[in-house]
C-alpha cells in the first residue's frame, strides 16, 4: 500500500481532478535528478535544485568531489520528492487534502471520488414503473 495526498484547487468551477501525490521515495528522482523532478511537473523547484547543482559543481573542482556532490544532491532530491510537489502544488493555489492509502493512483483516485459529494444519495431506494402496466 501506498499514500497518496490529492491536492485541488478550491476556487475552480465544476467538477476538476486532483493531482494525486504519491508519498514516498522516488526511483525516478534518483536517477534522473531535477530532470525527474521536471517529468513530475515541478517546474520551479526543477529548475531551483538544477540552479543550484550546476553553481556547485562550477565551485567545486574535481571529479570524485562531483559524483559524490551528484549522487547525494540526487538521494536528497528523491528522498523529498512528495514534499517538493507538495510546496509545488501550495504555490499553483492548490491544497492538499487527506491522504488516502491505495496499492495505484488509479484505485487512489477512484476512492477519493466516492469520498466526493458529487452523486446524489437515496433516502429510499428509486422507484421504477411497474412492467404490466
Amino acid at each position: 500500500m501506498k499514500l497518496y495526498i490529492p491536492c485541488t484547487k478550491p476556487g475552480a468551477s465544476g467538477p476538476q481532478m486532483p493531482v494525486m501525490v504519491q508519498d514516498g521515495f522516488s526511483w525516478r528522482v534518483l536517477f534522473f535528478g531535477w530532470f525527474g523532478l521536471l517529468t513530475y511537473g515541478a517546474w520551479i523547484s526543477a529548475l531551483l535544485a538544477a540552479a543550484v547543482t550546476m553553481i556547485l559543481l562550477h565551485v567545486l573542482k574535481g571529479f570524485w568531489s562531483r559524483l559524490d556532490l551528484i549522487v547525494a544532491i540526487h538521494a536528497v532530491l528523491a528522498s523529498f520528492t512528495a514534499e517538493i510537489r507538495l510546496w509545488e502544488q501550495r504555490l499553483n493555489g492548490r491544497v492538499p487534502g487527506t491522504p488516502i492509502a491505495a496499492p495505484s493512483r488509479d484505485i487512489a483516485l477512484l476512492r477519493w471520488m466516492d469520498q466526493q459529494q458529487y452523486a446524489p444519495s437515496y433516502g429510499t431506494s428509486p422507484e421504477f414503473p411497474c412492467a404490466s402496466s
